[in-house]
């Protein structure tokens, strides 16, 4: 009972999962041109200090993973289920923002590093760069 009980523990810890994604091209349905309205900004850019923020995302076996649950929006490169890194560059600029009281990074810089071991992944993401505020210039902004 012990070597069927081994033997069905070894191969789960030997299977992996694999993800396919196809992609294909489809015709474009015409559209006409849509009307945007410019909204006038200006942005205040704090450069006494950098904003700095990390994070990090383990997955052991492709099935437990542990990481950051607040993400910002402000940040988004690709697809985050594709792109690999993309979930951890949203956490960091979350936290470089959080507090701060600014509404984006001004020139940010990421650096992503991905290890890899038998079993377990690990991505971490760090961004830096100078936190903004944007202001509107309520006297452009008129709307007809």
């Amino acid at each position: 009972m012990k070597k069927i009980f081994l033997f069905c523990v070894l191969n789960l810890m030997l299977m992996s999962c694999t993800t396919l994604y196809k992609g294909g091209y489809s015709s474009q349905p015409i559209i006409p041109p849509i009307t945007v309205a410019p909204i006038y900004a200006d942005l205040i850019i704090d450069t006494s200090k950098v904003l700095q923020g990390s994070s990090t995302t383990t997955v052991v076996f492709k099935i437990f993973k542990t990481g950051d649950s607040e993400f910002s929006e402000a940040f988004i490169r690709g697809i985050p289920m594709f792109t690999p890194g993309t979930k951890e560059e949203m956490a960091a600029t979350y936290k470089a923002l959080a507090g701060t009281g600014n509404d984006i990074i001004v020139n940010p810089k990421y650096i992503l590093q991905i290890e890899k071991h038998l079993f377990v992944k690990k991505t971490t993401a760090t961004v830096s760069g100078y936190g903004a505020k944007i202001k509107l210039n309520r006297s452009k902004n008129t709307y007809k």
